[in-house]
Order: structure tokens, then sequence, then C-alpha cells
């Protein structure tokens, strides 16, 4: 039985969208058809997910998939990003981008956090 907290990792609790908890259970199942690279899907997990217009440049109106990851799964991510991207864009049917989140905290401890974004390798089917 898939639980949603398996693959959504979310600040203070909150409430993850119906996006995030598809995606969550399409990298679930992409995890549990891919034996042999189960190690490396298994720690990949997601802070958010959402559509994200944008205007082509022949002024046509499209969309993109944003997905935030934390950055202690940047390492596996790199591993098999292909695969989870593909993945991704061929479920959604929509160009997919994926960014890792970085915390970064003072270290006198006594400032709020700021967040990095890390974006990775875009897809082959470029935003136009």
């Amino acid at each position: 039985m898939f639980n949603r907290r398996d693959k959504i990792i979310k600040k203070d609790g909150a409430k993850p969208s119906d996006l995030e908890e598809e995606v969550a259970k399409s990298l679930h199942q992409l995890e549990l058809n891919n034996k042999s690279l189960k190690a490396h899907l298994s720690i990949i997990f997601i802070n958010s997910v959402e559509n994200v217009d944008y205007e082509q440049d022949d002024g046509a109106a499209s969309q993109y998939l944003l997905v935030r990851i934390p950055h202690r799964s940047l390492g596996a991510y790199k591993k098999v990003g292909t695969l989870v991207q593909e993945h991704l864009e061929q479920q959604y049917e929509k160009p997919v981008l994926i960014v890792a989140n970085r915390t970064i905290i003072s270290p006198s401890g006594k400032y709020s956090l700021d967040s990095v974004d890390h974006v990775l390798q875009p897809s082959t089917t470029h935003l136009k």
C-alpha cells in the first residue's frame, strides 16, 4: 500500500496537493518497476510540484511541470535523473523541470533560513 508520506517531504506538516500526490505515486510506481535502480530511486523525494505557465517564442501559451526535490536527493537523482524525467514527461505529456532545494542555516543560528535552488539538467524537450 502506498503512503503519500513515503515520497513527499513538506515543511511543518503541510498537506500535499493532488498534483504532488500524483507525482509521488508515479515515482513510487517507477521505483517498484525498476528493481535494479531501486537503491537510487528509493531516496528521491519531492518537496513540491506545480504547473507553471509560460509563453513560447511564437506567442503560444504552454505549461511545464516544476518538481522541487530536497538537496539530499540530488546525488541519487544525478544517477537516475534521465529515467525519472522521461517517466514524468511521458506521463504528463509536458516538459518537466526538476530543481533541488537547499536550505542554508547561518553559522550563528540566529537568522532565518534561506533557500537556494539548483536547476538540474533540462530535458531533451527544451522549453521554447
